[in-house]
């Protein structure tokens, strides 16, 4: 495959698609400011991928240096957690060149938007597309610095750009890369198919003293009981509402797991526990969180729910349950997210109109 892929931020989502995509013959650069994260790849040139797909992942260069990475590259793959991704885009605005395409992987909510606004604050002149993912397309294990088996590579998956009018272009590009994804019509879609903040946020709220007393338990077998599944189902109700006044269909967490992974139990709780106690349920591997600085909180609050419960204002739909849930995340967390919270300011689209946002979203800022 003759492209060239920049990677920005070598945690997992970065490390498990540069498996993914060595293997689909791509070729590799991996960035990250901490090199205690590159070492080990740049001494063994690459990753060691398991599984299915068994072989060796090349990386031609696993460096801390932005330029170097960035270079040349086709596509710009920014896997950094949708908190830092503002301070990418003001910090590769001057390295970018005509024609490349940066890809979120994922977009949380909005990321696009304050992506575009920090490549134009920061004065950039390239013509580049902005994409992002609705999701990480793959779950995997990590069992050494260099060693990767994939668990399952997700079924579904969307890839929007913003201004929508350049999905075209962009999915023809991205598209080799990520067989199983398909393009949407806007960042709505992506945005409120944002899985992480529906799942990751509420669960915490509710398991609270668990958190606290960094008692591990199986994220969502055990912690989606009932009356947990009965908020998801609150808070997944005005998603689907919000994004439907915005334009966009977008699936029920129910759905999306069925098209995601294939599985769908006759509750959503043993739907949960399907998900993480089959042999290859995509959540065996997912952590419990000890502290309220992890990223389901961190992240999945300022980047995912706020943004949400904006957007819903923005089109006139009311979410009380979503804000309840934020409330109690910050409350619980002992901060209120302010400086990471994509609110519609941040996001450029303060004063609009539902009919004004769409209109933006699919031809961009004027």
């Amino acid at each position: 495959m003759d492209t060239t892929v920049a990677i920005i931020g070598a945690g997992i989502g970065g490390v498990y698609l540069a498996a993914a995509l060595g293997r689909r013959g791509c070729r590799l650069r991996l960035h990250d400011f901490d090199d205690s994260r590159l070492g080990a790849i740049r001494e063994r040139g690459g990753l060691d991928v398991e599984g299915e797909d068994a072989g060796f992942a090349a990386i031609e260069r696993s460096t801390t240096d932005p330029r170097a990475a960035i270079e040349g590259a086709d596509i710009i793959a920014v896997c950094t957690g949708g908190t830092y991704q503002e301070a990418v885009g003001h910090g590769i605005a001057s390295l970018l060149g005509d024609g490349q395409t940066i890809l979120l992987i994922q977009g949380n909510t909005g990321g696009s938007l304050v992506v575009r606004r920090a490549l134009d604050a920061a004065g950039c002149r390239a013509r580049v597309d902005i994409a992002e993912m609705d999701n990480y397309p793959y779950s995997c294990w990590r069992l050494a610095p260099t060693r990767i088996r994939p668990i399952v590579h997700k079924k579904f998956l969307q890839i929007a750009s913003f201004p929508g009018n350049r999905i075209d272009a962009v999915f023809a590009r991205l598209a080799p890369l990520f067989p199983h994804a398909v393009a949407a019509p806007s960042i709505v879609s992506t945005g409120f198919t944002n899985a992480n903040a529906m799942l990751h946020v509420a669960n915490c709220v509710a398991n609270a003293g668990k958190i606290d007393h960094a008692e591990p338990y199986k994220f969502y077998a055990e912690g989606v009981t009932p009356a947990v599944a009965r908020l998801y189902g609150a808070i997944n109700a005005e998603r689907v509402a919000s994004a439907a006044a915005l334009g966009a269909s977008v699936p029920t967490l129910e759905d999306w797991f069925e098209r995601t992974y294939g599985v769908r139990g006759e509750t959503f709780s043993e739907t949960c526990q399907l998900l993480t106690t089959n042999s290859d349920g995509p959540y065996q591997a997912t952590g419990t969180p000890s502290a309220w600085t992890h990223k389901y909180i961190a992240e999945d609050v300022p980047v995912g729910l706020i943004p949400m419960s904006a957007l819903g204002k923005a089109a006139a739909v009311p979410t009380p349950a979503i804000d309840a849930v934020i409330l109690l995340a910050q409350t619980l967390a002992g901060r209120d997210f302010a400086g990471d919270a994509r609110t519609l300011e941040r996001m450029g689209l303060a004063g609009m109109d539902p009919t004004q946002v769409q209109q933006t979203l699919r031809d961009g800022f004027r």
